[in-house]
């Protein structure tokens, strides 16, 4: 009996150890299915703190850089709040911020809270967070020197700048421009030149100017200007906080006062002037003189557009005189002739009826893609090989029986000329001669009319070279100056 209870026991021992472990495994098998909770992303910065006090603060430009973690899934974006109120969602894991410091507050501490989206849409419960200590920079501005007039300006000036911020070029707010004694007059910040134009560019003394930032758009008036006198010029900048740059200054311009209604542009490297002076006043028409080449072409605008046009645009008539011989663009370091830099502001000239004459040489195999050719009364030169020359005493013909032949008084090896334009009106053909079998036009003087009223001559040989007769030469200067711009 024994030995049977032993047996049972051990059956039932063994039974229950059965059952325990299925009981067990089954437990196991319930748990695995049940869904666990979601675990929330983490966040972290690149940096744990910025520890900056005084000067070491930061600028109001800053950049941030984050990351997050998530050890139940993915991270799929971010939301960064400064209050922890308003979020706003981001999917990059960097910005820059710019910061906006109050008006005459020197510094600022910004709170910086960013936080980790997950793929369950579940937030970081602890955002990130940063406290940024900015400190505002003054802006800095400065005088373009190598733009600027050296020490003499005809009428007007142009003057260029270059404003920065250490902030980021978006702080600032304006740009403030002191001529002399006169009232700091505001700029916008988004200008980089101005050219300061007088009301009155007849008078003498302080005069009211405008500042122009082209031929379309000004910024308003400025006081302080002085006409035949010397002028010091002052820059500054101010930004959003209020801070302002150390002023900049252009010191001791000299600006000429307009006297006559004529301007006259010599830009001839023979430098004829005497022969166009004489002319003129033989003439009876007094003008205003700018020499292009004298002094190395100092008295060039630096700036071209709009300096010259709005310099022309004071004038009733415009003499320019020029030749075949290149100079470098102070802005852009192109090497062309000056009719190329003059060209826009002849247009603009003539077409706001401005009356102009112009007597100018070209270079050999001249540019046939020129947009001068859109602006002078002519079409094109002959591509021809070879040469049209000119020797001396041959003849310049007039085609209108009212203005005077003109005589060549030196050897010209490379004359130019063209076919005229389709509103072109022919006035002089040279008694040419053909070289090495040059062939095309014999034009080289037109005139183009706006409303039965001349107001362009172009003439493609250099006047001076003309002047074997004297007497016809003063006769053409005053056909032109008092017959045909007489209107």
């Amino acid at each position: 009996m024994r030995k049977n209870r032993s047996i049972i026991s051990d059956f039932a021992i063994k039974a229950m150890l059965g059952l325990f472990f299925c009981a067990l495994l089954f437990s196991s098998a319930c748990k695995k299915d049940e869904p666990k909770d979601n675990s929330a992303p983490e966040t972290i910065t690149s940096v744990e703190a910025f520890n900056l006090t005084g000067e070491n603060r930061l600028n109001s430009l800053v950049k941030l850089e984050w990351y997050g973690t998530d050890p139940d899934g993915y991270v799929v974006g971010y939301e960064f709040s400064f209050d922890q109120e308003t979020w706003y969602y981001t999917e990059s894991q960097d910005s820059t911020f710019l910061f906006s410091i109050t008006a005459g507050s020197d510094t600022l501490d910004i709170d910086f809270y960013i936080r980790a989206i997950d793929n369950d849409k579940q937030a970081d419960e602890s955002p990130a967070y940063l406290k940024i200590p900015l400190k505002n920079t003054p802006p800095e501005i400065i005088f373009n020197k190598d733009l600027i007039p050296v020490d003499t300006s005809f009428n007007l000036i142009t003057l260029v700048w270059e404003a920065s911020d250490a902030d980021g070029i978006e702080t600032l707010e304006q740009i403030q421009l002191k001529i002399n004694n006169g009232e700091w007059t505001n700029i916008s910040p988004n200008r980089s030149q101005g050219t300061i134009v007088p009301t009155t560019p007849e008078q003498s003394g302080e005069v009211s100017s405008t500042i122009h930032y082209d031929l379309s758009s000004t910024g308003g008036n400025i006081s302080g200007l002085l006409l035949n006198d010397i002028n010091d010029f002052y820059i500054r900048a101010i930004d959003v906080a209020g801070s302002i740059s150390k002023e900049d200054t252009i010191p001791s311009i000299y600006v000429r006062k307009k006297s006559n209604d004529l301007l006259v542009i010599g830009a001839n490297s023979a430098s004829p002037n005497s022969f166009y002076s004489s002319n003129l006043n033989s003439a009876g028409v007094g003008f205003d003189f700018i020499d292009f080449v004298a002094n190395d072409a100092k008295n060039q605008p630096k700036i071209w557009s709009p300096t010259l046009s709005l310099l022309m645009q004071q004038y009733d008539q415009v003499m320019m005189y020029a030749n075949d011989v290149t100079f470098t663009n102070a802005q852009t370091n192109a090497d062309e002739i000056v009719l190329e830099f003059a060209s826009s502001a002849i247009e603009e000239y003539v077409t706001d009826g401005g009356k102009i004459f112009i007597s100018s040489s070209f270079p050999a195999n001249y540019d046939q893609t020129s947009g001068l050719y859109g602006i002078l009364p002519i079409d094109s030169f002959s591509s021809s090989v070879g040469l049209a020359r000119l020797p001396i005493d041959s003849l310049v013909v007039p085609i209108e029986s009212s203005f005077p032949t003109l005589t060549c008084s030196s050897f010209i090896s490379g004359l130019d000329p063209f076919y005229p334009s389709s509103d072109a009106i022919e006035m002089y053909s040279a008694q040419l001669t053909k070289n090495n079998g040059w062939e095309g036009p014999k034009n080289v003087t037109v005139k183009r009319a706006a409303n039965g009223n001349t107001n362009f001559i172009f003439m493609s040989i250099e006047l001076h070279k003309l002047a074997a007769d004297q007497t016809a030469v003063q006769q053409f200067f005053d056909k032109v100056f008092n017959d045909e711009f007489n209107w």
